[in-house]
């Protein structure tokens, strides 16, 4: 049980949509194309803003997007408003939801698998999508790398995480510190987060979440017993080998 919130750092959807962007980047296309070569219905798990979810659906595939945290769920709806976008939004817990249809092509992606910090948790996530798979569907995801050389370390120093204006006319920023918990494969991250304008004081918030990282053979395994088998791990979004200092674990698995 951790001390603390892990869903905290989500609550702002604005921040997140500030320091999250999509346009043009490697991630994007890689979902796109998956979305576009297997088709709807599409189910986007922990969907958030809907970063992924409106795109595909503006590509014309019948799209769900799911995701447990209220206030990221309603700026996706209105961003999908605004866009005149048509989305099945439904507001579940990805461990364990029931939407009564199954799906061509399910997905997750923003580091939203490593959100599951436990084995009672993944076990949850991938049942769910398991019983939502069209049997001969397609399941995507990626999880960083545990490259022990950079895990290893416990920088004391504060890390740049970004910074923008936000709708009021606020200047924001955000740091960092992390640290890595070996035993139960946690890394930890406490962000500082400054809020100014001009003639005005800086107002500091505090939040903390963590991540959890998974091992290659560690993850196979797991899907594996959750009835998956692993077709695909690439390195990164632009499909290249997945090496010993790969920034990612990019999957793409079917039911076995």
């Amino acid at each position: 049980m951790l001390p603390f919130d892990n869903l905290e750092g989500y609550r702002d959807a604005e921040a997140y949509d500030a320091l999250n962007d999509l346009d043009e980047t490697m991630e994007g296309k890689f979902f796109l194309d998956l979305g576009n070569l297997y088709g709807g219905p599409v189910l986007d798990v922990a969907c958030g803003t809907g970063r992924l979810t409106i795109p595909l659906a503006q590509h014309g595939h019948d799209t769900t997007g799911i995701d447990i945290t209220y206030e990221m769920l309603e700026a996706a709806k209105r961003k999908a408003a605004e866009l005149n976008v048509s989305i099945n939004w439904v507001h579940a817990d990805a461990r364990q939801f029931e939407l009564g249809r199954t799906y061509r092509f399910i997905f997750t992606t923003g580091n939203s698998f490593q959100h599951f910090l436990d084995r009672e948790s993944v076990d949850g996530l991938l049942r769910s999508i398991h019983r939502h798979l069209d049997q001969n569907g397609v399941f995507a995801f990626e999880t960083r790398n545990p490259i022990l050389s950079r895990l290893a370390v416990d920088d004391d120093s504060e890390r740049d995480s970004g910074s923008w204006e936000d709708k009021e006319g606020f200047q924001c920023s955000s740091t960092y510190l992390r640290k890595y918990d070996h035993r139960n494969q946690l890394e930890f991250y406490k962000f500082t987060n400054r809020r100014w304008k001009a003639g005005t004081d800086v107002t500091v918030t505090e939040e903390n979440f963590a991540l959890r990282y998974f091992y290659p053979q560690e993850l196979e395994s797991l899907l594996y017993y959750n009835g998956f088998t692993l077709e695909e791990m690439y390195g990164n979004f632009d499909k290249s080998v997945f090496q010993a200092d790969s920034p990612l674990m990019v999957c793409v698995c079917r039911k076995r």
